[in-house]
Order: C-alpha cells, then structure tokens, then sequence
C-alpha cells in the first residue's frame, strides 16, 4: 500500500524538520510526502526541498500563495496525492516508527474501513512533557459516526489515515471552516456507517501549545455551531441529539461573546432557546442581554 503523507504547513519551519524526520524514520518504506504551504514563506520550502535530496521516495511541494485557511491547504494536498491512501500530519505533531504499519493495517482489515485511526500521546510543546494517551473508547469504535458527531474524540489529524475510495466519496474539505474543517470531513466519511479502523499503539504524538489552533477559544465555538448547523440533519442521528448539540453549542458561543458583544451573545442564546429550549438552562433573563 502506498501512502500519501500530507502535511499543511503555515509558519512551520520551527517544527517541520522533525515532522519529516518522524516521517522518513517510518518502518513502513512505501509512502511519499506532500507539503503544501498556505502563504507563508518562513524556511518551509528550503527545509522540504533538503529533506527531498536526501530522500529516496517522492516528495512534492506546493505554495497556495495567500493564506486561505487548513481547508483549502487540505484539498490541495488531496489533489497532489497519488497513494492508494493518505496519511494527515500537522506540522508540529510527529510519528513514531510503526505508526503508518500500523495505519496500512488497520486499513486492511475487515470490514474495510472508510478511515482509521491510532492511538495517540497527548504531548505539551511548550513544556516538553507528556500530558497522557488517548484512545478511542470501545463505544466510540463500535459507533463512531454518532459518537463522533457527540464529541470530537478524533483529536488531531495527525492520526488519521483514509483510503482513496474514501476520498474519491466524500471529496473536498469544507472551506467553510475556519478550525474543525477535519471533524467535518471524518464524519462525512463516516455518515454510511462505514467502519473505523484503528491502530492501537500510541504512534502519534500530538503537540499542544500556545500557538495551537485549538487555544483560540471563540474561533473553536463559532466553528462548533457551524458544524451542528451543517449537520443538523445528519442521517442516523436523533432529532433530539442533533438539536441538543446546536443548542448547547449555540449557549456556549453566547457565553464566550457576551461582554464583548453582547447582541451577538443575545441572538446566540435566542437561536439556542428556539432550536431546543430544554437545554438552555441559563435563567430568561440572559435574553435580554442589553448591546
């Protein structure tokens, strides 16, 4: 099986030499690299095109020119991709050895799942440290398009693996999405329930710091609502879950922008109360939030 490693980058070059240095470790030996670049222009090229001299598999690189977001960086890398599957690594997460033997397993096993995963070390950038391991629990495997449309247990992309009918099925990123465009698209793979392989050992080391995406609070609450609003109507999902979700996220964006702007907590909060009223369990007069 070959496998297309794909790595977005944008101001990466403090931690992409490691990144490819995890990829070129890999046990694993028929894979090739694309990095696309999202309009920066720090030393990402020159770091790429070092590491393809001294590589033996193919490595590609591309510049989306002006910066347009993950998504568009993610649809570009599937248009460059030739393997029989792709890999996803962000830029400041690494791999161990066995982690894409582990993937390519996975991947084959029966019934032939749409995507896979493995487990991964929750690890603190800034600290150097670990901070724990992740995996999926027993439930999440079992029902993985439910329980991921519950809660994004796929922590990073950098632990996931797709085969091409996969891709040439769900198609493109959602550019739409500013930060959970890769939510979005696992739960699209999945919304046939399809089934998802894993790769239980810990191969994926996933980087948390304070340049991470997942720190800029209200960027992560806009983009939940967006994606309860989008799949509101998901199929095999619960009216009542589906509407408690959008409301429970539409409370929480109301929360985070209400002294800042407080109109636009007040229309969060109303919007939440008519998808659901039940779950709005702030007293009614967070309603009448004054702008």
């Amino acid at each position: 099986m070959n496998i297309s490693v794909l790595i977005a980058a944008y101001q990466a070059d403090r931690f992409l030499a490691a990144a490819l240095a995890s990829v070129a470790a890999q046990t694993h030996r028929d894979w090739e690299l694309v990095v696309v670049e999202d309009g920066s222009r720090d030393r990402t090229e020159e770091i790429v095109r070092a590491f393809a001299a001294g590589s033996t598999r193919p490595v590609r690189y591309a510049n989306l020119g002006v910066n347009r977001g993950v998504a568009a960086a993610r649809n570009r890398l599937l248009e460059l991709a030739a393997g029989d599957a792709v890999a996803f690594l962000d830029a400041d997460d690494r791999w161990r050895p066995e982690h894409l033997a582990g993937l390519a397993s996975a991947l084959a096993a029966a019934p032939a799942p749409v995507l896979a995963v493995s487990t991964l070390e929750r690890w603190d950038g800034d600290a150097d440290r670990p901070l724990g391991v992740h995996r999926p629990t027993t439930a999440q495997l079992r029902a993985p398009h439910r329980s991921l449309f519950t809660r994004s247990f796929i922590e990073t992309s950098s632990c996931v693996a797709l085969p091409r009918a996969t891709l040439a099925r769900v198609g493109r990123f959602d550019e739409s999405f500013q930060i959970g465009e890769d939510r979005d698209y696992w739960l699209r793979a999945l919304a046939d329930g399809g089934a998802l392989g894993f790769s239980p050992a810990p191969t994926c080391r996933y980087t948390k710091h304070a340049g991470s995406s997942m720190t800029r609070t209200r960027r992560v609450a806009e983009d939940v609502v967006r994606f309860h609003e989008k799949h509101l109507h998901a199929p095999g999902i619960p009216r009542a879950v589906a509407h408690r979700a959008l409301a429970a996220a539409l409370r929480t964006l109301g929360r985070l922008t209400r002294r800042e702007n407080p109109a636009a907590a007040r229309a969060a909060f109303l919007r939440g109360w008519r998808v659901w009223p039940a779950a709005l369990d702030l007293p009614l007069r967070a309603l009448a939030v004054h702008a």
